[in-house]
């Protein structure tokens, strides 16, 4: 392929059905989350938000500790279609799902003493068999996200979510506490199970093949050992959060984290979806033409995407105050901090993707090694002087130098243009003044509320 052909077809990605598919579906489950947390935060006090991030914190923490790359191995192997394959692979996952439970239900109480909060540890062992349920989804929604089904895959975690957020505020109104959130992720679990066997169709059941098993943990053996460094990086604030502030100033932390968490998926998608894979085919098939293909494949999406965080970022303290109790008003400082991060980070993971699709493994490691490096010196430099406001920083800051390493190692090759890339900070910058505009005009008390954060 040549490559103005190579670029014909970045053009073509970008206006893609499943490429919009992907957005409009990222864009639904925003409004979702966000309009259930609108209402769950009129319903429910802060403490049910921090006993329920706790708990999801520890799933995550337990989830990447045991990650055996089931999703990668299924959809590079040449018998990923294959049904018994995928029923071992399913055996092997229903297997480790019950290691993850039985482990969650051991810690719930030496979780709970370690943070100073006992009270935490039967709401921890309520959730420990969440993780079999959640196991028992047949695989075929795996192959079909193998096989590019994007419209029926979205259909199932988006109405699944929609039956959770119906759940929620249909069991506060009976039980206003964190029990109503818990029993929602049971609901959520169960309707994701049925909702593939109805749109998707399909099944799984036990099987077994040493040699797959085999074959299958020896590739999973450099999965656990990169997630490890990640599981580091991406839970450290909370678990620091949870262990140094109230489980009320936790939920408030949790909020805008989720909130920041939902707009991730925006740009991660596309680059998982589309634009590794062109990298890819660009770099085996006609290597000169990575330099344009880097920027054409994305610039105007990131454009698009760099305006919205950054309006995102200066419109948060007029966004708490119109959609959120006054307890949890501060917040809109931590989403600020975050959705900076968050920037950062899609501008690093496309880099360091491109920098996969030329075949250079290590820059994923030693990016991770300078993230957790960066926020163990933030955290321990802006603590006393900022108080919690120093997690979420010392995150963002962490991003930042990995994004620069990354940047360093593009110029090296040759892709960087720093024209192009400064134009994506000039319009975060711009978007987010005018929505601080905003925010001055609508809720100049707020911000007010989220600076004493700072102290």
């Amino acid at each position: 392929m040549t490559a103005a052909a190579l670029r014909a077809w970045a053009h073509r990605l970008m206006r893609s059905e499943a490429g919009a598919m992907l957005i409009a579906f990222t864009a639904a489950t925003i409004l979702l989350r966000l309009g259930g947390n609108v209402v769950l935060t009129r319903l429910l006090d802060p403490h049910a938000f921090g006993v329920v991030g706790v708990i999801v914190s520890v799933m995550i923490v337990l989830t990447m500790l045991s990650d055996l790359g089931v999703f990668d191995f299924v959809i590079r192997h040449a018998k990923g279609a294959d049904r018994r394959f995928l029923d071992v692979i399913w055996t092997i996952r229903l297997g480790q799902a019950g290691l993850q439970s039985a482990a969650m239900l051991a810690g719930a109480w030496p979780i709970a003493a370690f943070l100073g909060k006992p009270e935490l540890a039967v709401p921890i062992a309520a959730t420990a068999p969440l993780f079999l349920v959640n196991a028992l989804c047949p695989m075929s929604l795996l192959l079909a996200q193998r096989e590019g089904r994007v419209r029926a895959t979205c259909a199932v975690e988006l109405i699944a979510l929609a039956i959770q957020i119906v759940a929620n505020l249909a069991l506060t109104l009976v039980m206003p506490d964190y029990r109503a959130l818990v029993i929602g992720l049971y609901v959520s679990a169960v309707a994701r199970i049925l909702l593939t066997f109805t749109i998707i169709g399909g099944g799984s059941r036990p099987a077994w093949d040493r040699g797959l098993a085999r074959e299958f943990l020896g590739f999973s053996r450099w999965i656990i050992a990169s997630t490890l460094i990640t599981l580091l990086i991406t839970q450290s604030d909370k678990i620091l959060f949870a262990k140094l502030f109230s489980v009320a100033d936790f939920g408030v932390y949790m909020l805008p984290a989720n909130l920041a968490l939902a707009v991730q998926p925006f740009g991660r998608n596309y680059v998982e979806r589309y634009f590794f894979p062109l990298v890819s085919r660009a770099w085996n098939e006609a290597p000169a033409s990575l330099a344009g293909i880097f920027y054409t494949a994305r610039t105007r999406l990131y454009l698009l995407l760099f305006a919205g965080i950054g309006f995102g970022i200066g419109v948060a303290p007029a966004l708490f105050r119109l959609l959120f109790d006054h307890r949890y008003e501060y917040g809109w400082i931590y989403l600020s901090v975050l959705l900076l991060r968050m920037a950062f980070d899609l501008d690093g993971f496309t880099n360091v993707q491109t920098l996969l699709a030329m075949g250079r493994t290590r820059p994923m490691l030693v990016a991770n090694l300078i993230r957790l490096l960066l926020f163990a010196l933030w955290v321990a430099a802006l603590y006393r002087p900022v108080g919690p406001l120093a997690l979420p920083l010392a995150l963002t800051l962490a991003e930042a130098g990995a994004l620069l390493y990354t940047i360093a190692l593009l110029r090296g090759a040759g892709l960087f243009r720093s024209q192009i890339h400064m134009l994506y900070y000039a319009m975060m910058l711009g978007a987010a003044a005018v929505g601080a505009g905003i925010s001055l005009y609508l809720a100049p008390q707020v911000i007010g509320a989220g600076l004493a954060v700072i102290g």
